[in-house]
């Protein structure tokens, strides 16, 4: 069993260039599509179905012409019907990001780090993780968060799975495992360029990640 996870930037393309790919949305999707507010968002949205098109035609043979239609469960985890492997897609800033396995589940999350108090994020820590963070023992806040969100879409159960019923290990290394809810979790994370942190939660321990220009997805 082998994870992927496929990353690109949005702020190396044109905005009139990925508009391009909004004819690939069905209708329903072109329709959520249009009510984002924000451009940045729109952007966003694209890459990710493109990328999860990628993933796709590599892994499933997908051909379809359309980015897949996605289904989504009671908690609003995305799925593709007919899959043989599972996804997850994220995005934050710059990034865009798919994560794909093999077989079994993965969730994937992306952080920019920008300036926080600790003390505002106090409700959604264990108490070992917020003294470990107070304390300055050398925790990354935005690493372990993206791990908690990593596990909680890997689950699949959104925010119904509380953060604060797991510890994540200390100190973290890649390959790491947490039992959550009677399942265990690998864990990966790696900073991608100087802001961003990217980390994923999958039923398999090998992990590959591949930062893909957007010429590649248009193949």
């Amino acid at each position: 069993m082998t994870n992927y996870i496929y990353c690109s930037r949005i702020d190396e393309l044109s905005s009139e260039l990925l508009y391009s790919q909004r004819d690939y949305l069905d209708k329903d999707q072109r329709i959520l599509f249009d009510r984002f507010r924000f451009d940045d968002d729109k952007r966003r949205t694209l890459l990710g179905r493109m990328l999860l098109r990628y993933a796709l035609k590599k892994h499933e043979r997908y051909q379809g012409s359309h980015f897949p239609k996605l289904h989504y469960n009671r908690y609003g985890k995305p799925a593709v019907m007919g899959m043989k492997g599972a996804f997850n897609l994220s995005h934050a800033g710059d990034w865009a990001v798919c994560a794909y396995t093999t077989q079994g589940d993965i969730g994937v999350d992306v952080e920019k780090r920008v300036p926080i108090d600790i003390h505002d994020y106090r409700d959604v820590l264990t108490p070992e993780e917020f003294t470990q963070l107070v304390q300055g023992e050398n925790v990354d806040f935005f690493r372990l968060w993206s791990l908690k969100e990593a596990i909680i879409k890997a689950d699949g159960r959104g925010f119904a799975l509380s953060p604060t019923t797991f510890t994540l290990p200390h100190p973290f290394a890649n390959g790491l495992t947490v039992d959550v809810a009677e399942k265990r979790w690998y864990l990966y994370s790696q900073d991608i360029g100087e802001e961003y942190v990217l980390s994923s939660a999958s039923t398999s321990y090998e992990t590959a990640l591949f930062s893909l220009a957007f010429d590649t997805l248009l193949a």
